[in-house]
């Protein structure tokens, strides 16, 4: 039946919600339907057609079903996503629509040429609008912040941290980078409908004031009367469709075409992209699909929980009593012990510490002669400085307390053993920094993968560091099996850069580049670094029986685990001042109190401590003291070996 849609057409009435500045039919279901607007375009409507699948195209995004792209049908759980700004309308939010391309994509080494990094400069250009948006949220009044807004903060500051230290294949960084475009989207569109849309849609009986002008925003689809009078009165687009057979005395201006999707690309992602992702027609469905999509992408896991440790573990006893006081915790620092400077290098002896009598003790283990003793500290020139309070608790650990682990699982490293890289010869030195440095990556992308494990010996470690990761040997020999094992371990890498194995290693001696002292110390550091962040977020989880990994994060400088820049090399726990260091100590405190161990807690740690206002340096410093040891003795008895512990620099960091 044909219909007739500006029979009624009066330019000198004004418009109300339910007529059409313009307006356009269109067959949706197999039905038609007139579609009217206040604003002078109608989208096609392919989002609220029949169900279909959504997956990704080309371009990383969502086609026609992506809300940053084109308008979706009005969800009552995603209001927001009609106040998502239009392409072009904010000079601002131009980033957003930003398509990365090769040229924006640094590659690591040959032998991890599939695996890199957005470059800084284009993470940069995030930064002013995620500060800014962040920033603003966080001052709405508490009843105006509904949890999306931190769901989609806490999302936002990942991906940014994933961009800037996750090295990762090319398709992985756009998908990664659209999924914070779209992210930052919503979230400025969510700030807006609350602090501005929301109260004049709740206003929908009054009339729009003539100063409000139509938002350059997406708008929404809408079958609903009262959501057609809500947008109407926000000024926000919105295209409310109908049966023809109830078309009546509705005001309709004019009647355009649909507006076809041409700019936006509809051909699937290549290999590599996820299959579909959801199936249907519900857009709240559709949205969440897109946001759990998001969050799939790779990020921590607990390497340590990976490992078996169910049949040799001993169970934890009950929680000592916070007063109970054992050398090991004690608080009371010597005068010549005490942190001046968190870059002073603490030099320890071998000294035993005095025995407790604590039931579970067992004969204390010394290291065996061909290992070096890992509770002190080396002292090479190429060894970064000592933190003070770490080094001094790290010799001080009472290794007679039985750990309650006996898997030697718990006894391998995340990365390298820090000293590894640096304890022998000058051109093994070389050897190892170089073979390090090419194979980085790699171990970082498989650090980022949950479905690979990647924890260690220190002899494994070391084997990869020699550059024996390719078979060799006779077939039945030991070499080969050992050979082999590392080279399997190092597949998903080679793998994800297209290559069957890894060639060219060892580097032959008079191919080895020269690394000067500043550079040898800054790449211990991060692996010291990473190495501490990693252990921490176990034994946290182990000891409380707790999954806060943000909590724990916020104890290190930058709130994250992988790729800490140098610079945080002379903050948080490794500040200048106690004062600097101590927000970090007081957060680790905290976190402690949960802790289930056989050691006593140290009295410094007390519940009040998150009270406390007003703080003494003599107390911020016998804090300190009480959580390094706590720290380190309770790593002793989780995982039954000497905790990797941060370090610092003190030359000043190449730009």
């Amino acid at each position: 039946m044909s219909v007739d849609l500006l029979r009624n057409r009066d330019t000198t009435s004004p418009l109300g919600s339910f007529d059409g500045n313009v307006a356009a039919l269109a067959r949706i279901r197999g039905e038609t339907y007139f579609i009217t607007t206040n604003a002078d375009y109608v989208p096609d409507v392919p989002s609220i057609q029949e169900p279909h699948a959504l997956f990704l195209r080309e371009d990383m995004r969502y086609g026609t079903d992506d809300p940053t792209l084109w308008p979706q049908q009005w969800s009552a759980r995603y209001c927001h996503l009609a106040a998502i700004a239009k392409k072009g309308s904010r000079p601002e939010l131009d980033v957003m629509w930003w398509d990365p391309t090769p040229y924006d994509f640094i590659v690591g080494s040959a032998v991890t040429r599939g695996l890199g990094r957005l470059r800084n400069r284009c993470i940069e250009k995030f930064l002013p609008f995620v500060n800014d948006i962040t920033a603003q949220c966080k001052d709405l009044p508490q009843k105006s912040r509904t949890p999306l807004f931190g769901e989609l903060i806490q999302a936002i500051l990942m991906m940014i941290e994933q961009l800037q230290t996750l090295p990762t294949t090319y398709n992985k960084t756009v998908f990664l980078t659209t999924s914070l475009q779209r992210a930052c989207l919503e979230l400025d569109a969510l700030y807006y409908y609350m602090t501005l849309y929301k109260p004049r849609m709740e206003n929908y009986l009054s009339t729009p004031s003539q100063n409000t002008s139509l938002a350059q925003c997406m708008g929404a689809f809408t079958a609903a009367p009262f959501v057609a009078q809500q947008l109407w009165s926000a000024g926000l687009p919105f295209w409310f469709f109908r049966p023809t057979y109830v078309f009546d005395n509705e005001n309709i201006l004019a009647v355009v075409p649909l507006l076809e999707p041409s700019s936006v690309i509809h051909n699937p992602a290549g290999e590599g992209a996820p299959t579909i992702i959801y199936s249907g027609n519900s857009t709240d469905e559709k949205i969440g699909a897109i946001h759990h999509a998001a969050a799939q992408t790779s990020w921590y896991r607990d390497p340590f929980a990976t490992a078996c440790t169910s049949s040799n573990s001993l169970t934890p006893p009950a929680a000592t009593h916070p007063t109970a006081v054992s050398h090991v915790a004690s608080t009371s620092v010597p005068s010549s012990s005490v942190p001046r400077s968190s870059h002073q290098s603490a030099r320890t002896s071998d000294r035993s510490p005095h025995e407790s009598k604590t039931p579970s003790k067992a004969p204390r283990k010394e290291p065996a002669k061909d290992q070096r003793h890992k509770f002190t500290t080396l002292s090479v020139p190429e060894m970064p400085p000592s933190i003070v309070a770490w080094a001094e608790a790290l010799a001080a650990v009472d290794r007679s307390v039985t750990p309650f682990t006996s898997d030697a699982a718990d006894r391998r490293y995340v990365l390298p053993e820090p000293a590894l890289l640096i304890n022998s010869t000058p051109e093994r030195q070389r050897k190892f920094l170089h073979h390090w440095n090419l194979l980085r990556d790699g171990f970082i992308y498989m650090l980022s993968q949950p479905q690979h494990v990647q924890l260690l010996t220190a002899a494994e470690w070391r084997d990869i560091l020699e550059g024996l990761i390719t078979k060799r040997g006779h077939p039945n020999s030991k070499t080969y099996r050992r050979s082999a094992q590392l080279e399997d371990r190092i597949r998903p890498v080679l793998e994800v850069c297209n290559l069957t194995s890894a060639e060219g290693f060892p580097v032959p001696l008079e191919s080895l580049p020269e690394f000067s002292l500043a550079q040898t110390r800054e790449i211990v550091w991060e692996v010291a670094e990473t190495n501490f962040r990693f252990e921490f977020c176990a034994l946290d989880r182990r000891a409380s029986k707790k999954d806060r990994l943000e909590e724990v994060k916020r104890c290190f400088a930058g709130h994250m685990l992988i790729g800490a820049p140098l610079e945080m090399s002379k903050c948080g726990l490794a500040a200048n001042t106690s004062e600097q260091r101590h927000r970090y100590i007081l957060r680790a405190a905290i976190l402690m109190l949960d802790w289930v161990t056989k050691s006593p807690r140290p009295p410094a740690i007390m519940p009040s401590i998150a009270r406390l206002l007003n703080w003494s340096p003599s107390h911020m410093q016998a804090l300190e003291s009480a959580v390094c040891r706590y720290y380190t003795q309770t790593f002793w008895e989780y995982f039954g070996r000497a905790a990797v512990v941060p370090l610092c620099l003190d030359h000043d960091i190449s730009k």
